[in-house]
């Protein structure tokens, strides 16, 4: 039987952990650091003492008290370790043009909060220049700091940033000499990792005690959500750099580029239009047909009609547009049509002075180097085929695909660069493009020499001069780094909801086991060896040590689920 003192030491020790976990609620409700939409209850209960052997059916019920308590601060902190997760999540999904340094201070300060770490550093990679950035967090104070490339070691901690950066393992040590200007005896380090790919760190020191396995645990999975946002913030930048570029591009263009409703509307026009003495906000909303000479307007309002009826725009039109000075200027304007659902909902527009041009070679030149240059540099793979499937032009990054120079894929067709079944898949959708003279726009996944990868691509008719259809031109975009940080995001949330639930079911089913052990133990020991008793009470222990050690993997399963794996026997 346990003595008075134990059982008052036990109770004692359980209002403690309860007074912590009411002050960190308070703490939270009051408006704490990244608390997000959902309260986290943080228990630190102490550790359940070793089961006396021999205590009686009185000291299974304190036993059982002390599991339930350990329970109980388990899920205490599972509950908080996956409230900090959805926070994080909720924060880079809905938050509008969230910054790195605002990721990795919200990481950070959930990474302290969880380990009751005093001090704390979020590093993240730079897309541009590949160094480690930092966000420190000491106190109520928030600095940032840029590390060196190459060492990215901070002399805070006497090197413990490198062997976890270089190594790409966490490191926890509960005894560290002090270094430097920080004074610290206990550090926790995790990279993160995004596969082999280092993205940043997480490093922590100073907290309120030792740290645990448990914390280890808790950073090593907000450092893997950390390596997924992480991965989609770099992957959405590289778009936006992409999109300035193609900006770029636009406003050092000698034409005039403009995008107009099917109105007529003007929604966008290119800073080109200053050299007409115009502001490009201040031909928003006008409509287009009120910048076109009268004897002109009729041809641009019917060009206009048509194409809201059928899709398709006039190779070339020419007409007068009007200066801000009141004179006018001859141009000639190409254009397309952009759809949604099927749709013509924009049309775009390069309107070129041609006043300007002293020769029709001369224009040609110029067009052909844009798009050039254009078709070359592109990260995209831009393809053209003909009617029957060959491949007549293929810019690098197309030919990159296949391991291949654009010479030597000129004149191939998907079926002796694919596998039979993608081969076919694409045939069918240059098909569709060539039957039904419409763009379309699908996703694949491709096996290709250099890997299974995913792709996002347009298709659309290429036509001569005359309207007359005469090959496919395709853009395929590499999303694959898209969809496998997609897959991680939804994964991370499905084992978090996995483990809510089989974690208490393991927890029960040791509580059972722990009863059934008692009794069975009294029953040995009031039965004499010879009763024939005795033999069946020797296999029940047995079976409850075999149903303890599976209820042990099961534990295991629950903290650490993987789809298609099971714990028993290590089999999948």
């Amino acid at each position: 039987m346990m003595s008075g003192k134990m059982k008052r030491s036990a109770r004692s020790a359980r209002a403690v952990a309860l007074a912590k976990t009411r002050r960190l609620s308070a703490a939270l409700r009051s408006g704490g650091i990244y608390a997000y939409a959902q309260q986290a209850r943080l228990s630190f209960l102490p550790a359940a003492p070793a089961r006396p052997e021999r205590e009686g059916a009185a000291g299974n019920n304190i036993y059982s008290g002390f599991s339930r308590a350990q329970r109980e601060a388990e899920l205490s902190r599972a509950q908080g370790v996956s409230a900090s997760v959805n926070g994080l999540e909720e924060l880079f999904l809905t938050a509008s043009g969230v910054s790195f340094r605002e990721i990795a201070g919200a990481v950070l300060a959930e990474a302290c909060r969880l380990t009751g770490s005093r001090f704390g550093v979020a590093g993240y990679r730079d897309g541009v220049t590949g160094k480690i950035l930092a966000v420190a967090l000491h106190g109520k104070s928030q600095k940032m700091r840029q590390l060196k490339k190459g060492s990215a070691v901070s002399p805070d901690f006497a090197g413990l940033w490198g062997r976890v950066l270089k190594g790409k393992k966490p490191l926890l040590a509960n005894y560290v000499p002090s270094a430097a200007r920080v004074k610290t005896h206990k550090f926790l380090g995790v990279p993160a990792l995004y596969g082999r790919e280092l993205l940043g760190i997480l490093a922590l020191s100073d907290p309120r005690g030792d740290y645990s396995a448990d914390e280890l645990k808790t950073v090593s999975k907000l450092a893997r959500v950390y390596a997924i946002m992480l991965k989609r913030k770099l992957a959405e930048d590289g778009r936006r750099r992409e999109h300035d570029a193609l900006l770029a591009i636009i406003s050092s263009s000698q034409d005039i580029i403009y995008s107009a409703d099917m109105a007529g509307k003007i929604v966008y026009a290119s800073p080109r239009v200053a050299a007409y003495g115009y502001r490009p906000k201040d031909l928003l909303g006008r409509s287009i047909f009120d910048l076109i000479h009268p004897q002109d307007r009729d041809l641009a309002v019917k060009a206009l009609a048509k194409a809201r009826e059928t899709g398709r725009t006039l190779p070339m039109i020419s007409y007068r547009l009007r200066k801000k000075n009141g004179g006018y200027f001859f141009m000639e304007q190409k254009s397309g049509i952009v759809k949604s659902g099927g749709r013509p909902v924009l049309i775009t527009g390069i309107a070129r002075d041609v006043g300007r041009k002293t020769s029709a070679a001369a224009l040609l030149k110029e067009n052909e180097a844009t798009f050039r240059n254009i078709f070359e540099t592109s990260g995209d793979a831009i393809f053209i085929k003909d009617l029957i499937g060959r491949y007549l032009k293929v810019n690098k990054a197309c030919a990159a695909f296949f391991h291949l120079t654009p010479k030597a894929v000129l004149g191939k067709t998907d079926a002796e660069l694919f596998e039979p079944e993608a081969a076919r898949s694409s045939t069918m959708a240059d098909r569709e493009v060539i039957r039904t003279g419409k763009t379309i726009n699908r996703t694949y996944d491709r096996v290709l020499p250099s890997g299974t990868r995913y792709f996002n691509i347009v298709r659309t008719p290429l036509r001569n001069p005359g309207g007359e259809l005469i090959g496919v031109l395709g853009v395929a975009r590499d999303i694959t780094r898209i969809k496998e940080a997609e897959g991680e995001l939804a994964g991370a949330k499905a084992s978090e909801a996995l483990g809510k639930v089989a974690l208490p079911m393991a927890h029960d089913f040791n509580n059972a086991l722990a009863v059934i052990n008692g009794y069975a133990a009294l029953l040995d020991e009031e039965t004499a060896a010879s009763s024939p008793l005795k033999a069946g009470i020797g296999h029940i222990i047995s079976a409850v040590k075999w149903a303890a050690e599976l209820t042990s993997q099961f534990q295991t399963f629950a903290r650490h689920p993987k789809p298609g794996t099971r714990n028993s026997g290590g089999q999948k």
